[in-house]
């Protein structure tokens, strides 16, 4: 059986960021990736079901609900929009009903803004300047202003982009910097191998590391590593802790619980033909991030918004539609439905996302078939925030003129979202989460967990940058571990 020094199940930033830290550290470090490895010119612009599905993961659950992730070398760097917002020092103070804080005693902005600096050097994060903000990004900012309500330029991690709106299937020109542009080439001239198509099947424990198992071109394969480090993303982490409970014995109860989606909430708004001079607008230019974020509700209700783009057709197959509406169709479908599609389609639609501090409401499980799934637990706090998402944006369409409407009916709210954060979630004790705050598995030394379901409440912003700090932090501790 092969050995090394490290073994990390997963590339993307989780995975990556330690694997190039620890190969640095003169460790020899293997990486499994279930996916594919594809250079920047193997990419295609293109929405076509085959195409996304090349790059892109979708976990549909027993409620035909679906989840996003990425599946190849360099993970959801390939695929994010390109934010990268620290997090806010008040989501660093959220408590849960008991009062208990959900991060642990010493994480804070200030503790955290090193590894933070230190990951955005990497991927060369910069605030964007306001000629770079697309048609989109300004319809979105003048829909803020008639609110009465102030946005701020984002921070990318992208240059000179072309506005191409092809950023999901990954970027053909090489303009945002993902894992494959910034840490994969260090980590590789440091010594780490990246092993694509292996799908790890259990972790256990083997003297004083541990026997990963996984197949790679349908064959059964072994490796022990003296440590492992498992960044394989939120929903497939704690699948496969799961599927490893009878090997890693005494592990947290927390593990799949807890599951959070940053209180990501997409929104469609049509606006009104004398909003502005839309003949120019289309709806589906410019970069998926549209280069801005407003923080304008974050202290009174906890919510951010960004826009976007790379909005399809597709959407107006939706339920947009309302008895007695005066801008809806009765209807959707049929020819009132048709001429209301082609009213707005493309110049009068804008794509926004709103985020917030909102509680988990779901749980990480295998179905007997062995297959992963999300189930629901107890929405009421979901819901609650909800609420507060609700009441905003009918004063902001209230006083605008711009009809807001969900993308997902209200009760699949949290069901369309690529931030899977907390179902490993960081924590004091074992009672409360599955990893202690350096990122170590309780019960199991030198078994580490390295990505976003370790964040341990939603953030209210893009969580990119934080699972990158993390990563930072979380390698800087196995390397002075020794």
């Amino acid at each position: 059986m092969e050995s090394r020094d490290v073994v990390i199940i997963g590339s993307g930033y989780g995975g990556t960021i330690p694997a190039t830290r620890l190969a640095q550290a003169g460790m020899q470090v293997t990486v499994l990736e279930r996916g594919p490895r594809f250079d920047t010119r193997d990419f295609v612009q293109s929405d076509r079901i085959r195409d996304l599905d090349r790059v892109l993961d979708i976990v549909l659950t027993s409620e035909n609900v679906a989840f996003r992730t990425g599946k190849l070398v360099g993970g959801a760097s390939i695929n994010m929009d390109g934010a990268h917002f620290r997090m806010p020092q008040k989501s660093f103070l959220v408590r849960d009903r008991n009062g208990r804080p959900y991060w642990p005693a010493g994480f804070s902005r200030a503790m955290l803004d090193p590894y933070y600096a230190r990951a955005e050097q990497m991927l060369r994060v910069r605030q964007l300047a306001w000629t770079e903000i697309s048609r989109g990004g300004g319809m979105f900012a003048k829909m803020l202003a008639a609110a009465g309500a102030s946005c701020e330029r984002s921070r990318l991690n992208y240059t000179d982009c072309l506005h191409c709106g092809f950023c999901t299937q990954g970027c053909i020109y090489e303009k945002k910097i993902s894992l494959l542009l910034s840490y994969i080439p260090v980590a590789e001239a440091a010594g780490a191998e990246f092993r694509p198509g292996c799908d790890v099947q259990t972790i256990e424990p083997m003297g004083t590391g541990y026997r990963v198992r996984y197949v790679l071109n349908g064959t059964a394969q072994e490796i022990f590593g003296q440590r492992v480090v498992v960044g394989a993303g939120g929903i497939h982490t704690p699948a496969l802790l799961k599927r490893s409970t009878s090997l890693l014995t005494g592990l947290s109860p927390q593990v799949g619980e807890n599951f959070n989606s940053n209180g990501e909430h997409p929104f469609v708004g049509i606006l009104p033909p004398e909003f502005d001079d839309l003949s120019r607008y289309a709806c589906f230019k410019g970069m998926e991030n549209a280069g801005l974020m407003s923080f304008h509700w974050y202290d009174s209700d906890g919510i951010t918004m960004h826009p976007g783009a790379g909005l399809e057709p597709s959407v107006l197959v939706s339920s947009l539609a309302a008895a007695n509406h005066p801008v809806l169709p009765q209807r959707a479908w049929g020819m009132e439905y048709k001429r209301f599609a082609e009213s707005v389609y493309p110049h009068r639609i804008i794509a926004f996302s709103v985020l917030g501090l909102a509680d988990g409401h779901r749980a990480v499980t295998l179905q007997p078939s062995g297959k992963v799934d999300l189930v629901n637990r107890d929405r009421t706090a979901f819901d609650s925030y909800l609420d507060r998402v609700d009441r905003v944006l009918a004063q902001v369409s209230s006083t605008t003129g711009v009809t807001l409407l969900p993308v997902v009916p209200r009760k699949q709210a949290g069901t369309t979202s690529s931030h899977l954060l907390s179902a490993c979630r960081m924590a004091e004790t074992i009672d409360q989460g599955v990893v202690n705050p350096d990122g170590e598995v309780f019960g199991h030394p030198n078994l580490w967990i390295c990505d976003a379901s370790t964040v341990p409440y939603a953030l209210a912003v893009n969580p990119a940058i934080t699972i990158s700090a993390i990563a930072e932090r979380t390698s800087e501790k196995i390397v002075a571990r020794g």
